[in-house]
């Protein structure tokens, strides 16, 4: 929760010292590191379950090392596409430079160096270490933009700030792991079983389907409104969806809680406590947040981003509605993650694909694009609830 103020912290401070337009800029980068991440954010997840579920050090880091090496192929992959298209990202998502794009090739691979030891830290359990270098990455990240951009930079400093906010968190996750995780894959490659990087591979696969659909879910209004909209328009409600996420980042970490909590070895029963009161949490949050949204939707903005800002105020209850809903679907997700369920992957592809479809259905004003958001979100809720009471009922009956 620490970790999520600080994260928070940074758009509403952000949202006071740059403009609309440039706030819009910065918005719609960060939901393109949200999306160029996912892949690493998938080999995370792999790398959190893995660590949970093997006891043998060696065996876990002979795995762990094998998976990175796969990573850093798709990092030198991504890494070029990125340099390639960079015009063609500046153009289609209206950005008035194409620094917070270079920023991005730049973000993209520290993101991916830490991967592997944050998901070591959440795995492990070692919860503390895992808040703190979250709040290095959330409050570096504040404080580095704040002061690039006082000296002038605008966005480009707010882009700068995220670099070096992960240089930090780097370094600090490097020196908490050294002693405890080898990467190193030359000499623990000999124990592994055969098949076994296979298997892992294919867990990622499904990892990379679930959270692509959560990611979509929860940065995809920024991006479908820039592209759609001018440039003012997407800033303002840049500010509006910023406020939204509170519901999202505050739900969150009972998420990475849940995936090292929720074992393939403890019974339904005990998995399925975590599960409930994971979503307690969240409908406790969510109602709270909803609530103060709907009633106090212009002061709520004019204390946070500016005044400049309270002409949209009405899109603010709908725009956390949408965060809520895809916070509960991430927690729906995370626990049939941690239980390797397979089924995810169909429901990712049907998630996407409605999403897609309704999305392209209605774009001719900004509360079509959150109205279909919803429709797409509560259609994926149905479908999780109903394969998590036929697992309900099928344990019940073998009871």
């Amino acid at each position: 929760m620490i970790v999520a103020f600080f994260s928070y912290l940074f758009y509403p401070i952000l949202g006071r010292i740059l403009s609309p337009a440039d706030y819009g800029d910065l918005q719609a980068l960060i939901s393109l590191i949200a999306q160029f991440t996912i892949i690493f954010g998938a080999f995370s997840v792999v790398a959190v379950n893995i660590t949970a579920n093997t006891e043998n050090s060696y065996e876990r880091d002979a795995v762990l090392g094998e998976l990175q090496k796969i990573a850093f192929w798709i990092i030198v992959a991504t890494f070029i596409i990125l340099l390639l298209s960079i015009s063609e990202l500046k153009s289609f998502f209206n950005f008035s430079s194409v620094y917070p794009l270079i920023g991005l090739v730049i973000i993209l691979p520290i993101s991916a160096m830490a991967t592997f030891r944050n998901a070591y830290l959440q795995g492990s359990g070692l919860f503390r270490q895992l808040s703190i270098s979250g709040i290095i990455s959330s409050l570096g990240r504040l404080v580095f933009a704040v002061g690039c951009i006082l000296l002038g930079l605008g966005v480009i400093g707010a882009t700068l700030g995220i670099i070096l906010s992960g240089l930090a968190v780097l370094i600090y996750l490097y020196y908490q792991t050294k002693d405890s995780l080898n990467l190193s894959i030359k000499s623990n490659l000999h124990i592994l079983e055969k098949g076994s990087i296979k298997k892992e591979l294919k867990y990622g696969v499904l990892v990379f389907f679930a959270t692509v659909l959560i990611t979509f879910y929860h940065t995809s209004d920024v991006l479908i409104i820039k592209h759609y909209f001018n440039s003012v328009d997407a800033g303002l409600y840049s500010g509006i969806s910023a406020i939204a996420k509170i519901l999202f980042f505050a739900i969150g970490p009972t998420s990475a809680v849940l995936l090292s909590s929720i074992k393939i070895k403890q019974s339904f029963k005990e998995n399925a406590s975590v599960l409930k009161k994971s979503l307690i949490i969240s409908l406790i949050v969510g109602g709270i947040g909803i609530f103060m949204f709907s009633t106090f939707s212009a002061m709520i903005i004019s204390l946070m981003v500016g005044k400049e800002y309270a002409s949209f105020a009405h899109y603010l209850p709908k725009a956390g509605l949408v965060m809520f809903l895809a916070a509960v679907v991430n927690i729906f997700i995370f626990y049939f993650l941690a239980l390797r369920r397979f089924f995810i992957t169909a429901l990712s592809l049907v998630g996407m694909f409605s999403l897609g479809f309704i999305l392209f259905q209605g774009h001719t004003n900004i509360d079509a694009v959150l109205n279909n958001l919803v429709i797409s979100l509560v259609f994926i809720i149905i479908l999780l609830i109903v394969t998590y009471a036929k697992d309900y009922f099928h344990n019940n009956t073998c009871l």
